[in-house]
């Protein structure tokens, strides 16, 4: 394999593997850009009825404008009370007054679960090449080379 190739095999790694976790962060403290989980009050699941279905309990996305009384998220996700699974979303534009919001969580990578994962990709990519190489002939298995056919 070419060089090109051979470092971008090395970076898919940390590109598959990345993973990420959501930290507790102060409403004002959030900057625009930023993806975030925000866990809803009593209050914030009955006032987003409206806008974007009953029993929501938490939305995702992207920050979009932040103050200390309000947040306004383009929407990526949304979870409600009973599911487990996040329903996607594309953008939509939602904006959540302080006290429609339980909690805020930022998106973060998570450096040990990455470096796990990372590894465990590393060694299945590794196998997989050699795997290859030994079926397309490019490695014999041996120390040395190819072994001399008899003739």
């Amino acid at each position: 394999m070419s060089k090109p190739l051979w470092k971008s095999l090395a970076a898919l790694p940390l590109v598959v593997a990345g993973c990420y976790q959501y930290e507790p962060v102060d409403l004002a403290a959030v900057p625009p850009t930023t993806s975030i989980s925000v866990e809803l009050s009593a209050r914030g699941t009955t006032n987003v009825a409206n806008k974007i279905g009953q029993n929501v309990v938490a939305v995702e996305g992207t920050v979009t404008e932040a103050s200390p009384s309000s947040l306004t998220l383009a929407l990526s996700g949304v979870r409600r009370r009973g599911e487990n699974s996040v329903s996607t979303w594309s953008g939509e534009s939602i904006t959540l007054a302080s006290d429609e919001i339980s909690e805020v969580k930022r998106r973060a990578l998570s450096r040990g679960r990455t470096a796990v994962a990372s590894a465990a990709v590393a060694a299945a990519s590794v196998g997989i090449v050699i795997g290859i190489a030994k079926a397309t002939g490019e490695a014999s298995g041996t120390v040395g080379g190819k072994p001399t056919p008899n003739p």
